[in-house]
């Protein structure tokens, strides 16, 4: 995968999981640092697109009721229309 495609993964990853916290779970990051045993400067990383989660990590906030699989579909989507192919 190239370096542009993962910037954009991180960025659109970030951007959805920040809405989710803002507005469907209107809470702020340490309430969601608490609620998933991430720490919240993590959160902030992963938000501001400076960090991909790991597996642990998103198994962390699946288990918080973060339903991983929109966050995917927006990145698969924005690819898309950004022109990147995810075949190759």
């Amino acid at each position: 995968m190239e370096k542009e495609q993962l910037q954009l993964i991180s960025h659109i990853f970030g951007n959805e999981l920040r809405k989710i916290r803002d507005i469907e779970k209107d809470v702020t990051q340490e309430r969601f640092a608490q609620d998933t045993g991430i720490g919240p400067e993590h959160i902030g990383e992963i938000e501001r697109g400076s960090r991909l989660p790991r597996i642990e990590t998103l198994l962390r906030l699946r288990h918080a009721g973060v339903d991983i699989n929109l966050i995917f579909d927006q990145i698969i989507q924005e690819l898309d229309n950004n022109g990147f192919d995810l075949t190759k």
